[in-house]
C-alpha cells in the first residue's frame, strides 16, 4: 500500500510487512524585502505619496481576510499593489484592520511595504531614505520577517 498526499507533511509507505513514515521538515520562504512605515494618515494618502516618490502606480486590491487570534473572528486589511518596469511587485499593507492587527507583535507600525521579485539593484536603505522624505511619513524601518511570529500572514498577500 502506498499513500501519497500532495502538500502533506507526512508520507507513508507500506511495503510488505514494514511500515515507514517520513516527516518533511518544512520552513517558510520569505523571499521579499519588508519595510515598516510609520504614518498617521489614511492609506490612500500614503499610497499617493509613495506613488510619486518611488514612481509606482499603486492600485487597491481586494482586502485580505485573516483569521484572528480570537476564536471565530476575522479581520480585513487593506492592500495596494503595483508592478514597476523591472517586474518588481510592491505591496502596501495596512497593519490596522477591521478587527485587530495584521502583525500583532508590531502594533506601532502603521503600514508595511513588501517588495517581491526584487532585483539586485533594489536597496532597502535607499527606499527607506526616499520614504523618509515624504512629509506625512514619521519614520520607516527594515524588518526581518523571519523573526516575526505571525510572518506567515505576508504569504497570504500575493498578486491575484
Amino acid at each position: 500500500m502506498l499513500t501519497k498526499k500532495i502538500n502533506s507533511l507526512v508520507y507513508i509507505c507500506d511495503s510488505m510487512a514494514k511500515k515507514q513514515t517520513y516527516i518533511l521538515d518544512y520552513q517558510e520562504d520569505y523571499d521579499f524585502i519588508l519595510l515598516g512605515i510609520f504614518c498617521a494618515y489614511r492609506d490612500y494618502r500614503l499610497c499617493f505619496e509613495v506613488d510619486n516618490i518611488l514612481d509606482l502606480s499603486l492600485e487597491r486590491m481586494k482586502d485580505v481576510e485573516l483569521t484572528m487570534e480570537k476564536k471565530g473572528s476575522s479581520g480585513l486589511f487593506p492592500v495596494f499593489i503595483s508592478t514597476n518596469v523591472d517586474d518588481e511587485n510592491y505591496f502596501i499593507i495596512g497593519n490596522k484592520g477591521s478587527n485587530g492587527y495584521f502583525i500583532p507583535e508590531l502594533k506601532q507600525v502603521d503600514y508595511f511595504l513588501k517588495i517581491r521579485n526584487f532585483s539586485r539593484y533594489t536597496k532597502p536603505d535607499e527606499i527607506i531614505k526616499k520614504l523618509k522624505t515624504i512629509s506625512i511619513v514619521s519614520s520607516a524601518i527594515e524588518i526581518n520577517p523571519e523573526v516575526l511570529k505571525s510572518a506567515a500572514n505576508f504569504l497570504m498577500v500575493e498578486s491575484t
